[in-house]
């Protein structure tokens, strides 16, 4: 998967679904977090990296987190994290369920879409586990309509 954020030319566009992701190197800072609402930036500074990456190379990194409220403690964990990954130039739009709805879409999971040619569509168990992806090169055109919807609805914040 890393390849796929290294080569992609224009953009990269990621979908969240869920209200709480289980990942193994975010564990003890989550847990940090619950006890103290203390977060350590370090812990995402590959990703950091990635993003300026492609910003040296103009391309963009965008996502849109569908989110329900309350907002579970995981997702205030998440959100000081897009706040970084903001200043080093990903866009980040956060887009209540509701309005998620109303567009009636079509794609149930999360997923990444790069270029307008390569889908990753992600698997995770009921905890949140990541479980891996499926990459689709065919057909992906319903994931780019939905992109591009989601997109134009977050933006109008």
């Amino acid at each position: 998967m890393l390849n796929h954020f290294k080569n992609f030319k224009k953009y990269a566009f990621r979908l969240e679904l869920l209200q709480e992701y289980n990942i193994p190197n975010e564990r003890k800072h989550f847990i940090k977090f619950l006890k103290t609402k203390i977060y350590t930036p370090s812990t995402n500074s590959e990703w950091i990296k990635l993003i300026k990456s492609a910003n040296k190379r103009k391309a963009k990194i965008s996502r849109v987190h569908v989110i329900e409220l309350p907002l579970s403690d995981y997702l205030k964990f998440e959100i000081r994290y897009y706040k970084i990954n903001k200043n080093a130039g990903e866009q980040v739009f956060l887009l209540n369920k509701d309005k998620f709805k109303k567009i009636k879409p079509n794609i149930k999971s999360d997923f990444w879409l790069f270029d307008d040619e390569i889908v990753l569509k992600m698997k995770y168990d009921k905890q949140g586990r990541f479980l891996g992806y499926k990459e689709i090169k065919r057909d992906i055109q319903k994931y780019i309509d939905l992109k591009n919807k989601l997109l134009k609805i977050a933006k109008k914040k």
